[in-house]
């Protein structure tokens, strides 16, 4: 059985963060009513403070099920904000009172997000007035401001008509200015090419060359091979294997036709979601030149065969049984997915972004 990511972490970016990273939260369902605890019995400012980091560790089993996970999420991030707003109204002179303040604004985010009611513009303002507190130590304004440019970057994504390329980029060189010695600024600048890798490849390029050329550590690496991979789509995408039930499969025979490349797994909640989407631009444009490759990021290939036959997924599919070490997902640097790449008839890769109205894409390059 899988294991479940970090649970704070992941709870926290239902509601504040677009993390782009390999770790990816199970589906959870709409919350229940929640029941924290009292945190009246913990007397001192110490024992207080000390519920809460025990809180954000987790349970020492680990959830073993998405209904176990949802319970014990949505009943740890209670507790959080109600042990976090009782720190900050008795212990207004403690210097963690920050560290509090910044818990509950991003846990109070999570439960909303949680319970289907999400007040995104409220959490923002939060931030921002945190932020602004120039009493409050530097990296608890960091993380805020950190968060809100990661707001600023899921709503780019959404396509929000008031932010440009060029808007975020500004942000992010603002950041850097007031905060460079950011822990995860590395991170924010990856986060950030990754978001305009589709919108402005340019800007994204150099934010990944910068990266790159900045040393050593696994997000120059992964930016090293992300520019490696902008440099092989320059050519007709040569991707040949041998599918899971034995048949070759060669992209050069496919020219004419526009062909996804499907990098997913069954055990990822967001790659079940697109699953509908792909069956019905599939079964809307296969007879007129749409094919469909898969890269699983299986482990279990039973799993893989039972899923894919369920679903009337009949095209084929790489397997090695190896993950997130995939040695075509590896090689071409994929770290999250689903992620869909879209070949044209001549065989390049026009985008990454294949999610993006996937039958509206396929329709257009099929018409070309």
């Amino acid at each position: 059985m899988k294991s479940f990511p970090p649970l704070l972490a992941a709870a926290l970016a239902l509601g504040v963060l677009p993390l782009l990273s390999r770790a990816q939260a199970p589906a959870i369902p709409a919350a229940p009513a929640l029941s924290p605890s009292d945190p009246s019995q913990y007397a001192t400012a110490d024992a207080l403070w000390q519920h809460l980091q025990d809180l954000k560790k987790g349970p020492k089993t680990p959830p073993k099920t998405a209904e176990e996970y949802h319970t014990f999420i949505t009943n740890m991030l209670a507790q959080i904000y109600a042990g976090a707003t009782a720190f900050v109204k008795r212990y207004p002179d403690d210097p963690r009172k920050w560290d509090a303040r910044l818990l509950q604004i991003e846990t109070s985010a999570a439960i909303n997000r949680l319970s289907g009611n999400p007040d995104e513009a409220a959490s923002a303002q939060q931030l921002q007035d945190l932020a602004n507190q120039q009493d409050a130590p530097s990296s608890v304004r960091g993380q805020a401001r950190y968060e809100l440019l990661g707001m600023s970057l899921r709503d780019y994504l959404r396509g929000n008509s008031s932010l440009t390329s060029a808007s975020i980029l500004a942000q992010l060189k603002q950041f850097t200015l007031d905060f460079p010695t950011y822990p995860s600024l590395d991170v924010l600048e990856y986060q950030v090419a990754q978001a305009l890798n589709s919108s402005d490849p340019v800007a994204a390029g150099t934010l990944l060359k910068e990266l790159a050329d900045s040393g050593e550590g696994k997000i120059a690496d992964q930016a090293r091979k992300e520019l490696q991979t902008r440099e092989m789509l320059k050519s007709p995408l040569d991707l040949h294997f041998t599918a899971v039930d034995g048949s070759p499969v060669d992209l050069s025979s496919m020219r004419g036709k526009v062909v996804l490349v499907d990098f997913w797994a069954t055990w990822c909640g967001p790659c079940r979601a697109e699953l509908p989407k792909v069956m019905a631009a599939y079964k809307e444009l296969h007879d007129k030149g749409f094919e469909i490759v898969g890269i699983s990021l299986d482990q279990d290939k039973a799993s893989l065969l039972k899923y894919t036959a369920e679903n009337g997924m009949t095209w084929p599919q790489y397997f090695d049984g190896k993950g997130w070490e995939n040695s075509i997902s590896s090689s071409y640097g994929i770290q999250s997915i689903p992620a869909m790449w879209l070949v044209d008839k001549k065989g390049y890769v026009v985008t990454t972004n294949g999610r993006a109205d996937l039958a509206g894409q396929v329709e257009k390059l099929l018409a070309e």
